[in-house]
């Protein structure tokens, strides 16, 4: 009974399912195990507003024979049932003081309870091992719940670069939600344009981006950012700033579809932009130009990377970023990084942010898309950026 599930998604899943588990294969693995969020998603469709929150573990179980189990918690199953198409969903209920040396957050948990269901999980899998998805992972942070599992440490492999193969290369269902969600923002940031003025702060900004976005039809508002005088990082949370009217607004937004980020910025002003202003922005603009302009499929990420920064006589580490872009889909950013250090080799599939930034004469400038990679060069999927500062 899964009235509630995306249109589409059980055949999608079936595709995605057949190529994971031709990589469990290739390991003689019994099951893949996945608790790091959107690598759930992925072997799930699933989302939820749980992962804000870190008491109640959801995990996806796919075994090798192709069944795939789901451990949430039990005020969340009949959700999770009516949403994933074919999935063996599995309770957990109980508070349990957490088994030495314990666990941060306090005497009793829901963790103990839902290792074990999860333990249940992987025992009906079978013999073998167990591929897990961020196992001992330093950064990001990953669940570690396996490792609450007795007696399963010597069959546990890391299976991130399999997990990783296989998100790499969008689906066709996958960009379908990656366009809708680029569509979303450009009308929010129509939108929001007729909103905001000078005089008023970064967080009344932020209320007004936020609130387009949803409007727009976003399902979830990603991290963004609304920045009065881009001369300081660009992250970090809306201030009380107040925006100047002789001062640049820099927006940046990630309207997210059925788990599925946008990710691109627009520069704003209230006055005809200034010569150095222009020459900032010409400078993002020709480091967007020159990574079109290289036909990426059979490339690295770092030869795409090295271009840009060429062109804009900068390197990624002189800009607060830290590279000139990176991997989009379930999160915000993933791999791979458009950096001269990565060696990644760019396929048809792969879905990018291309990300050009500089610091000039002391402000912070961006010029953001993205594209999808295809054998003969890229397919956009959000709105061109546009070819100056905007003029309100």
């Amino acid at each position: 009974m899964t009235e509630l599930a995306i249109p589409g998604l059980a055949d999608e899943l079936k595709d995605r399912h057949r190529r994971l588990l031709d990589g469990l294969r290739e390991v003689g693995g019994a099951c893949l195990v996945a608790i790091r969020d959107e690598s759930v998603a992925y072997l799930t469709g699933y989302t939820t507003m749980t992962w804000k929150m870190h008491s109640r573990p959801v995990v996806a179980v796919l075994t090798a024979d192709a069944r795939l189990i789901v451990v949430a918690a039990e005020t969340e199953v009949d959700s999770a049932r009516l949403r994933i198409p074919g999935a063996d969903v599995r309770s957990y209920v109980l508070l349990e003081p957490p088994p030495a040396p314990g666990l941060p957050d306090g005497p009793i948990q829901f963790a103990p309870h839902a290792a074990r269901v999860l333990g249940e999980a992987i025992e009906d899998a079978g013999d073998g091992p167990i591929a897990v998805d961020g196992l001992d992972a330093v950064w990001p942070p990953v669940g570690q719940l396996t490792r609450l599992i007795p007696g399963i440490a010597d069959r546990l492999v890391d299976a991130s670069a399999l997990v990783w193969k296989a998100r790499l290369r969008k689906s066709p269902w996958e960009l379908d939600r990656m366009r809708t969600a680029a569509a979303v923002l450009d009308r929010a940031y129509a939108a929001v344009v007729d909103r905001i003025r000078p005089g008023m702060t970064e967080r009344q900004i932020s209320a007004q981006f936020s609130i387009a976005q949803l409007e727009a039809g976003a399902h979830e508002v990603g991290p963004h950012a609304a920045v009065a005088h881009p001369n300081r990082g660009l992250f970090g949370a809306p201030t009380d700033r107040v925006w100047d009217a002789d001062e640049l607004l820099y927006l940046d937004g990630a309207a997210i579809v059925d788990g599925y980020w946008s990710d691109y910025c627009r520069t704003f002003a209230v006055r005809p932009p200034r010569p150095e202003e222009k020459a900032g922005y010409a400078r993002v603009r020709a480091g967007l130009e020159a990574a079109l302009a290289i036909p990426p499929a059979g490339r690295t990420a770092a030869e795409i990377g090295a271009a840009m920064g060429a062109a804009m006589n900068i390197a990624p580490e002189a800009v607060g970023f830290g590279r000139f872009g990176h991997g989009i889909g379930l999160h915000v950013p993933e791999l791979p990084s458009l950096h001269a250090a990565d060696p990644t080799v760019i396929e048809p599939g792969f879905a990018l942010c291309i990300e050009p930034a500089v610091l000039h004469e002391g402000i912070n400038f961006v010029a953001e898309e993205e594209h999808v990679v295809t054998i003969d060069g890229y397919e956009a999927i959000s709105p061109p950026a546009p070819d100056g500062i905007i003029v309100l």
